[in-house]
């Protein structure tokens, strides 16, 4: 079916079609128009020859553009049975690449209109590892479809089964949600029976038209349980609704448009753009999505690299301005912080200053409390002519009736030591006519410590 996706937002409109040897058809909603056209044209089978191009598939193509006004577009491409083989498989346990090797290398083994190289795909590996649903369809048609579509500009998005777009409608009329869907195709050569589990093709089986086989259809069917939708055309679908009926097995005709839902074609290219597995991907396809595939990769890496070298960028600019913002703050804040380091070293340089003179006012010599000391011991007949101090030496000039016990009495003084005569002792007579003895001696003022617990002195 047409998806408008055109015009201004420059993507390429997506188109389905479902491709036989008889005939091509489409699914489109004309520009204007809400409902969707099914659309026909006939086609011959395709050449046998060595052409490398499908000249009616041609034609079908440019009479497809004129009639859905879709220039350069998508094609997702739907291949109707004769032209595609769909069958369910016994392989070995293998993955899918060694799978698709194998059965391309033995098409001829596994499928029966195989003529010439195959192109194969195969669903993934389901709940059952041993049955596989493989399909096969000849490289050169493949090969014509796609130079076809480029010769008209169109260009192939996807090429799949036909059952691969049936399953896609089952799974979207399974409003049910169940684990497992089945769905009966009703066509005017056979009856397709496309059982899906977990959205995953998991059976595909033909039987012969109408109700010739409907006893086979009714045991398949009842195998798997649930309820068996029904679509294809309207005469064969009723008479094996009925039938199955008769034996037990519930049918039911999805809500769809009678057009799409009658015509097993139209169903196809309603649906292909959604196709589930399996899909055929030609070697030249692949090789061409690899070579996009590593184009878009380098792209990304250089759109990163880019990315990274501006976001560094956008880092060292904003380093560099924040850097220049604490600049211009430490300018304003430099004459302030001067004044205020100006201010602390005058402080700590009055702090030592004060230390100093506290240590020196601590640790220099009580000179009151050493003349206290010595008037106190000092004898009554003795008197003092001089005291001198001079850092922890003190001088004593006197007179006394006997200078020994001058001595004895400063050795007294507690805050004297080392008392000793700095002069020899003479003797004079006074005024009176007394006489005296004239001493001199120095001591040592004893060192005053500072009891740290007290604040005090010892």
């Amino acid at each position: 079916m047409v998806k408008q996706r055109g015009g201004a937002s420059g993507l390429r409109t997506h188109v389905g079609i479902a491709l036989s040897d008889t005939g091509l058809c489409a699914v489109f909603a004309p520009a204007g128009e809400a409902r969707a056209r099914v659309w026909h044209t006939t086609l011959s089978a395709p050449p046998i020859d060595a052409s490398t191009v499908w000249p009616e598939l041609i034609d079908a193509l440019r009479a497809l553009s004129a009639a859905s006004g879709v220039q350069d577009g998508r094609l997702s491409v739907a291949l109707m049975p004769g032209l595609a083989e769909v069958r369910s498989v016994q392989v070995p346990p293998l993955g899918d690449e060694a799978l698709q090797q194998l059965l391309a290398r033995n098409a001829g083994k596994y499928f029966v209109s195989a003529r010439g190289p195959q192109t194969v795909g195969a669903v993934p590996r389901g709940s059952d590892a041993a049955s596989r649903v493989v399909v096969a369809a000849s490289s050169r048609l493949l090969g014509m479809v796609h130079a076809s579509a480029e010769a008209t500009r169109w260009s192939v998005d996807s090429i799949g089964p036909a059952e691969s777009a049936w399953g896609a409608a089952a799974l979207e009329w399974d409003t049910g949600g169940s684990r497992a869907a089945q769905l009966l195709i009703a066509r005017a050569e056979h009856v397709e029976l496309l059982q899906l589990e977990r959205g995953v093709i998991t059976g595909v089986r033909r039987f012969r038209a109408g109700t010739l086989d409907i006893e086979r259809i009714a045991e398949a069917c009842a195998a798997r349980g649930g309820v068996v939708m029904l679509a294809g055309r309207p005469a064969p679908r009723a008479q094996i609704s009925s039938a199955l009926a008769s034996r037990g097995v519930t049918t039911r005709t999805p809500a769809a448009a009678a057009d799409v839902l009658d015509d097993p074609d139209a169903l196809a290219a309603a649906y292909a753009h959604r196709a589930v597995a399996p899909a055929l991907i030609t070697d030249a396809v692949r090789a061409l999505r690899a070579r996009q595939s590593r184009t878009l990769t380098t792209r990304l890496a250089v759109a990163a690299g880019v990315l990274v070298l501006m976001a560094g960028a956008l880092q060292l600019w904003d380093v560099r301005r924040e850097l220049e913002a604490v600049r211009v703050a430490r300018d304003e804040l430099r004459p302030q912080l001067s004044a205020t380091l100006v201010g602390r070293s005058t402080v700590e340089t009055a702090l030592r200053q004060l230390a100093v003179l506290g240590e020196a006012g601590r640790s220099a010599p009580q000179w009151s409390a050493v003349l206290g000391g010595i008037s106190a011991e000092l004898p009554l007949e003795s008197y003092l002519t001089g005291f001198r101090g001079r850092a922890d030496t003190v001088g004593i000039d006197g007179l006394a009736l006997y200078a020994a016990r001058v001595f004895d009495a400063v050795e007294q003084v507690p805050q004297l030591n080392d008392v000793r005569a700095s002069a020899p002792v003479r003797r004079e007579t006074s005024a009176e006519g007394e006489a005296l003895e004239r001493f001199q001696l120095t001591a040592l003022v004893k060192r005053v410590v500072a009891d740290s617990t007290t604040g005090g002195a010892r």
